[in-house]
């Protein structure tokens, strides 16, 4: 008699890690969301850090043909609209799986309204598959709502604006 595994038996084996298989991928895909949450809520972290400090040593963020670059103000992978980086005239802009989901603006103190960062979702991008879980998540909606007085809407004389944090603040937002 021949020894060896059965049809039936190699059968049953199949449909097991089958069912093991359909259990676990949904739950894979749920751990690389998180991962993505947890990335981009630590960038934007080290981005506000990183503005706060080049800020205080530089006493500002430049101006004219000196104006900050994105790659001066921090090692935070950032898209940029320009070539040349300028922070004061462009957009920083997060990607998530090539897609643009949050958009990031330095602003220079005006008055008693101190230096900040504008935090704002893409809004063409806001509803995707992609970025509408991570601007969900709490970490980032944090930063989304946060507000500083006399920083208004555009546009506006009047309210407060949302997704503004202040450059050196002690704003620290942990999940």
């Amino acid at each position: 008699m021949k020894k060896g595994f059965t049809m039936i038996e190699l059968i049953f084996v199949i449909v097991i890690l089958g069912i093991l298989a359909s259990v676990a991928i949904p739950r894979l895909a749920g751990t690389r969301q998180d991962a993505e949450i947890s990335a981009t809520a630590a960038n934007l972290r080290t981005l506000v850090s990183d503005a706060g400090a080049y800020y205080a040593v530089k006493n500002g963020f430049g101006t004219g043909t000196t104006s900050t670059k994105w790659n001066e103000l921090t090692n935070v992978p950032l898209e940029l609209q320009k070539a040349d980086g300028t922070a004061t005239t462009t957009d920083g802009i997060i990607k998530l799986r090539n897609i643009e989901c949050i958009r990031l603006r330095v602003q220079h103190r005006s008055g008693s309204v101190p230096a900040h960062i504008l935090v704002a979702k893409d809004t063409k991008n806001k509803n995707s598959d992609v970025c509408r879980p991570i601007l969900a998540a709490a970490p980032i909606r944090a930063y989304l709502d946060a507000q500083v007085p006399g920083v208004t809407p555009e546009g506006s004389t009047s309210g407060t604006r949302p997704g503004v944090i202040p450059v050196s603040s002690s704003i620290s937002i942990h999940e």
